[in-house]
């Protein structure tokens, strides 16, 4: 015996949903929103990134105020969601959301939920009258569990969409039972209408297909059939030799012969128990049953959301849905058992739901499923990367100007350092005069910061107060010059008393003479050239002329001038 690896493609025939259990389910106004035909699940994230305001968008999911929150969102809708889906029917309901790997957010068939439905086709293969799970394929405590010997890998599955489903349900007529659509708890009619107690799944389309892989480990049975201590209470030890020697086909098989017995099973029920589209049903158990291979070459399994109860436990306990009996207590009191099948609608058409075919691959057809993957992860990853490179590209910008902002901080700082220093030199050079120096300081400080008003004010101020200087500077100078001639003739042309005496004054200080006789003399001359009331006046100023010529020289000269008026 020995170990035995398949690459398998799996197909799937109708609307496949793997659930992630009632908790994961998206709640209508909460998870999801339903607008304009559209499915949007929604990201809390996505919407903080977007700008919304949280606070506000937390309240009206605690309120579920689908409308809100669509109004709130308003053309941010299809940036804020997760997932968008084309609406195949209105539903009050969660929506069964599908099972999805965490690294690449791909739809993925768990290896746990086939292994299931193959367990299940098993145990009907194996099963004699009254036994039990245990007692078919073994303990896993103490390792004679006989499926742990067959592994199943997950299959990634391309793409999901909506589904809409209804149970079909059994109601009384008066007459007996029927067959019927539930239109809520206590409903259940002839008609069918889509919505009213409807349900949409998450579901992988038929015709999409996903590869993975199913290990038959036959050296390990073997040696638990060689070793084990509990090995003489294993049953049907045969069978399952047979099964890991002749390998996947003969599991095909076992897998067929549960389907097929099933559909059979399952046709009689639909044909005796008949509503509106009821037929369609029929359709589809005739299409399923026909695609059965005879030679086992795939199998054609149901498994995951809606397998119904037959499905789940081997069906081996009813030959004949309709002899199913009735609940003899409880809530169903007088109701038949199990009597619901899930039904989804797809494309127009009323399908079971959860068919799939399993078929073994060759090596090259295994190849190029892998390259492909492969190009899809690599596609994907680059695309989960991408916010986390745009992120590391944005911190980096984000440094990169916070330290250009810090340069030009410190340049700037700098700047006004240096004009500061500047404009405080030119402001001393203006206070000592030197303004020549203070007005190049004053250009080196504007060629800092052109637009200030400052550089060009104190420029001005220097300009002008320069002016003013040279101004004055060439009427002291021609005021010494005057002063630089004689007396007699710096005082020609003087007509008061009040000018004779200060021109007088200022022509002994500029020329550092002592009033003497010649200058007496010369000042008596031009009194005399004074009008005789202007004359007058000499006395009002003695102070002045005493201040001018002193005391002595002034006494004379008023002595001398008034006698020599006399």
């Amino acid at each position: 015996m020995r170990d035995n690896n398949y690459h398998i493609e799996m197909t799937v025939v109708t609307p496949l949903c793997v659930g992630t259990g009632n908790d994961n389910d998206w709640v209508r106004g909460i998870d999801y929103v339903q607008k304009d035909g559209k499915v949007y699940v929604l990201d809390l994230q996505k919407a903080a990134a977007n700008g919304t305001d949280i606070n506000k968008l937390t309240e009206l999911f605690l309120k579920g105020d689908e409308k809100g929150i669509c109004t709130l969102l308003g053309n941010q809708l299809e940036e804020t969601a997760i997932r968008v889906f084309p609406q195949p029917a209105f539903t009050q309901n969660p929506i069964k959301s599908f099972l999805r790997t965490q690294l690449y957010d791909k739809p993925i068939v768990a290896g746990s939920s086939i292994k299931g439905s193959i367990r299940s086709a098993l145990f009907k293969a194996l099963r004699t009258t009254e036994e039990d799970n245990e007692s078919v394929f073994g303990n896993m405590k103490d390792g004679t569990d006989f499926m742990r010997f067959i592994r199943v890998g997950d299959i990634e599955m391309p793409s999901t969409l909506l589904v809409n489903t209804k149970l079909f349900n059994l109601r009384t007529d008066g007459k007996g039972w029927a067959g019927g659509w539930k239109q809520g708890m206590r409903e259940t009619t002839a008609t069918y209408n889509p919505t009213g107690f409807n349900t949409l799944y998450e579901c992988v389309e038929p015709e999409e297909k996903g590869y993975g892989t199913i290990e038959m480990a036959g050296n390990a049975y073997q040696l638990m059939l060689k070793y084990s201590k509990e090995a003489n209470r294993i049953s049907h030890t045969n069978q399952k030799t047979t099964l890991m020697e002749t390998g996947i086909q003969t599991l095909f098989h076992a897998i067929n012969a549960a389907t097929r017995s099933y559909l059979q099973k399952e046709k009689a029920f639909f044909e005796k128990y008949t509503a509106e589209r009821s037929e369609e049903v029929n359709d589809c158990i005739e299409k399923l049953l026909g695609m059965i291979p005879s030679d086992d070459s795939f199998c054609l399994m149901k498994m995951s959301a809606g397998v119904g109860f037959h499905s789940i436990t081997g069906d081996w306990e009813y030959d004949d849905y309709d002899k199913t009996g009735e609940w003899e207590s409880g809530k169903h009191q007088g109701k038949k058992k199990y009597k619901s099948r899930k039904i989804a609608e797809y494309k127009h058409a009323l399908l079971l739901m959860g068919f799939v075919k399993l078929r073994t691959m060759s090596q090259d057809e295994t190849d190029q499923a892998n390259e492909q993957l492969s190009k899809e992860h690599s596609i994907l990853l680059d695309n989960l990367m991408a916010p986390i490179k745009a992120t590391e590209e944005a911190l980096r910008l984000a440094e990169e100007a916070r330290r250009q902002k810090e340069r030009e901080k410190e340049e700037e700082r700098c700047r006004q350092e240096a004009y500061t220093q500047l404009m405080r030199e030119a402001k001393q050079l203006y206070t000592e005069e030197q303004w020549d120096q203070a007005i190049a300081k004053a250009r080196e400080a504007g060629n800092i910061y052109p637009t200030l008003s400052e550089t060009a004010a104190l420029i001005e101020q220097c300009e002008s107060a320069k002016k003013i200087k040279e101004f004055a500077t060439k009427e002291e100078n021609e005021k010494k010059e005057r002063f630089r001639q004689p007396l007699a003739d710096v005082l020609k042309g003087i007509t008061s008393v009040g000018n004779l005496i200060g021109t007088t004054a200022k022509w002994l200080k500029m020329n550092e003479h002592v009033f003497g006789e010649d200058e007496s003399t010369i000042f008596t001359e031009a009194f005399h050239r004074l009008s005789p009331k202007e004359q007058l006046n000499i006395r009002k100023k003695v102070k002045d002329l005493e201040k001018a010529v002193g005391t002595e020289s002034a006494n004379l000269l008023i002595s001398k001038v008034t006698s020599s008026k006399q």
